[in-house]
């Protein structure tokens, strides 16, 4: 069997210079782990799928990769044992709605109620959550 590549364009913006992979790239971490998040608008919740745990995954998209690749590799490795059970959307972390959440960081926000930082708590609680939710 011929083994296919997979290429995927990651558009950059060139005015950004790209760091290296030391830990201070991955930005400003935060000491709160899990938080809640509160004052949604019932509109956003509505639009979304209820049979499914609704996963936003923010990250600085016009930044350099290397801010937050590893983050995201992380991310996804928590998320895949539940991947049928999940919608996600990658969201970037500089835009309006980011902003409305308060958020500074990478972070992972689940049924727009929950913010991760870390991929560790993300791993930890999905379980809970998917049970919370009638799914698993």
């Amino acid at each position: 069997m011929e083994k296919e590549e997979l290429n995927v364009k990651i558009s950059e913006d060139q005015n950004i210079p790209c760091c290296d992979t030391s830990p201070s790239c991955l930005g400003p971490s935060d000491s709160t782990i899990v938080s809640e998040i509160t004052n949604n608008e019932p509109s956003e919740l509505e639009l979304r799928d209820s049979n499914k745990l609704n996963v936003d995954i923010y990250v600085p998209l016009n930044a350099c990769e290397c801010v937050w690749s590893q983050f995201m590799n992380l991310v996804f490795s928590a998320l895949t044992p539940y991947m049928k059970h999940i919608k996600f959307e990658t969201k970037n972390l500089d835009s309006e709605e980011a902003r409305k959440l308060n958020l500074n960081g990478n972070c992972v926000v689940v049924d727009s109620k929950k913010k991760f930082i870390t991929s560790f708590a993300l791993k930890k609680e999905l379980p809970g959550l998917l049970k919370e939710k009638g799914l698993l």
